[in-house]
């Protein structure tokens, strides 16, 4: 039993003595090393970081206001001929007019006329929707233009232009839809689908303009706005045409071009038409108004 006892005490020790050995061979890890950065020894002082940020809150409150509340401006300016047309309309003209589509719906014109005799700011002048592209005709079309005419007022036509469409297809399209009549304002294109390609744009709407003038004997009247005008329609070729011009909630129209007409708000109330309406002012004498009726 004793050199059995002996044996095992042995055998432990070596055991330890191997441990011991592998521990002294095994390689210590090391340590990773974090680099620590040099703390920037520069402050922001307190008056610089609040003169910051009174700066930023300015400059967001210049863009707010220059973006979204000066172009409506005009909506608050003192009014008149509110009671009418629940607009303020610019004043120095003589000619006051609305122009429509299928989207006023079924307009009753004897109220419309009814309502403008005892205006202040009578309407004279209506320029309806006949056609659009080379498919597309109004369906009141027939509808307004007949009752306009018997309500006494001076009609206009216009037909909204398609870039992807001929100008050919279109011009005889609207030929075949709308027959002018003496006294009728002349050919009227609105012109505001912004183009693939503006040369092709250019060259197409000029044929166009050529064959409606070749076919109804005057220059026609191009409707745009004061932005698609500036971008696609600013050539020498289009300052030989008048120009009906859309611009809201300015003292006139921001454009140098030769305009006649001016659609300066989309939100008029008319008695004898369902929600709103445009309302257009010309430019012009009762003579310069003379020039632009059919013969």
């Amino acid at each position: 039993m004793a050199t059995r006892a002996g044996s095992v005490k042995k055998k432990s020790t070596a055991r330890k003595g191997v441990s011991t050995a592998k521990k002294k061979k095994a390689v210590p890890r090391r340590k990773k090393t974090v680099k620590r950065r040099k703390s920037s020894s520069f402050v922001t002082p307190g008056w610089l970081h609040w003169f910051l940020t009174v700066l930023m809150l300015a400059l967001v409150s210049l863009g707010a206001f220059h973006f979204f509340l000066r172009p409506y401006f005009y909506r608050w300016k003192p009014c008149f001929g509110e009671k009418e047309y629940s607009v303020c309309l610019p004043s120095g003209y003589r000619y006051y007019g609305i122009d429509v589509s299928h989207h006023q719906g079924k307009i009753d014109w004897t109220r419309v006329a009814a309502s403008s005799a005892i205006s202040e700011y009578p309407l004279k002048f209506v320029i309806m929707k006949a056609t659009e592209g080379g498919t597309f005709k109004d369906p009141n079309f027939d509808f307004n233009i007949e009752a306009a005419r018997e309500a006494g007022f001076v009609c206009g036509v216009y037909h909204f232009y398609n870039p992807a469409t001929s100008p050919s297809v279109q011009a005889g399209f609207y030929r075949r839809n709308v027959s002018l009549a003496v006294g009728d304002l002349v050919p009227v294109v609105d012109v505001e689908v912004h183009p693939h390609n503006t040369r092709k744009l250019q060259a197409d709407l000029l044929e166009f303009l050529r064959l409606i003038e070749s076919y109804y004997g005057v220059k026609p009247i191009i409707y745009t706005s004061v932005k698609y005008r500036r971008r696609y329609l600013d050539t020498p070729d289009f300052d030989r045409y008048r120009f009906w011009i859309a611009h809201y909630y300015v003292d006139e129209p921001g454009t140098a071009s030769q305009w006649c007409f001016w659609q300066f708000t989309d939100r008029a109330r008319v008695d004898g038409i369902q929600g709103f309406t445009d309302l257009n002012v010309f430019k012009g004498s009762d003579s310069e108004f003379e020039t632009l009726l059919m013969k």
